[in-house]
């Protein structure tokens, strides 16, 4: 049977072609929002290395390390103790931008060790903060000893920075006063949130420094509300050295095409503090 060109439904084979079409346009989109940046380190002058094994003395633990490493420039020789140590922590899955700040943080002249810790699940027993805090109490100077031990990598005062909804418990950093500052990256200020900023008046570290950061748009249809907060218009805060906050007004909560911004302001904010 010949084949018969006018008995074709056209407006089927149309929509069909017009669909991929849309797919594929998708897909590019996909594509180029995925692979926007290396996934590798793209400056080769940096390198970044895993220790083996890390250990703490911890009867029934309520967190476990997922993975770390420690990024620095193969370049930049100067003594360990002019720059501070950069910790970044983070208990969700793996983000971009931690991984573009860490670079751009690594080419200045910082040594940058990445924490992504997991809370275990425990039925038989609620967790709470003070157990989770007495268990990260001790990851920071494992890690510095680790490190230190041969190598001499990390100076030993550092600066904590955190990609989470939740603050990280800085008040068992500031027992420690070769700890310099806690920098959160949009963090949700919910009730705990919030009575933790008003605590900061009473660290008695000198040193110490809270400083957020917020995008002013969570997505491109919502504001970011967190930066509306009338604590932080605070007198009180306002004229504390202990607290400071800023806030990228374009930017959305993902900084996609604010990094570099994100990036000065975080180096900015650690150089007037740490001389």
């Amino acid at each position: 049977m010949a084949f018969d060109i006018f008995r074709v439904d056209w407006i089927l084979v149309d929509t069909i072609i017009i669909i991929l079409l849309i797919l594929l346009l998708i897909s590019v989109k996909i594509f180029k929002e995925a692979y926007r940046w290396r996934f590798s380190l793209s400056n080769e002058f940096l390198t970044r290395t895993t220790t083996k094994a890390l250990s703490f003395n911890l009867d029934r633990p309520s967190i476990y390390l997922k993975k770390w490493n420690l990024t620095k420039s193969k370049v930049i020789q100067e003594e360990i103790s002019s720059k501070p140590s950069i910790f970044i922590m983070r208990t969700h899955r793996k983000q971009m931008l931690l991984k573009i700040l860490t670079e751009g943080l690594s080419t200045y002249g910082f040594n940058v060790v990445n924490i992504w810790l997991k809370i275990k699940a425990d039925k038989g027993k609620s967790k709470t903060i003070k157990d989770i805090e007495r268990e990260i109490q001790q990851i920071l100077p494992s890690f510095l000893s680790i490190y230190n031990q041969d190598l001499h990598l990390l100076s030993q005062r550092y600066v904590v920075m955190n990609f989470d909804k939740f603050f990280f418990p800085y008040n068992i950093i500031t027992k420690n006063f070769n700890s310099a500052k806690l920098i959160s990256i949009n963090p949700r200020l919910n009730l705990a949130n919030l009575k933790i900023i008003q605590t900061l008046e009473t660290v008695s570290n000198p040193q110490f420094q809270l400083f957020i950061i917020f995008s002013g748009r969570l997505n491109p249809f919502l504001k970011n509300r967190n930066s509306d907060k009338k604590i932080l218009s605070d007198k009180t805060l306002k004229n504390s050295n202990k607290f400071k906050y800023h806030t990228i007004q374009k930017a959305k909560s993902t900084f996609k095409y604010y990094e570099t911004v994100l990036l000065s302001i975080i180096i900015k904010n650690i150089e007037n503090k740490i001389r």
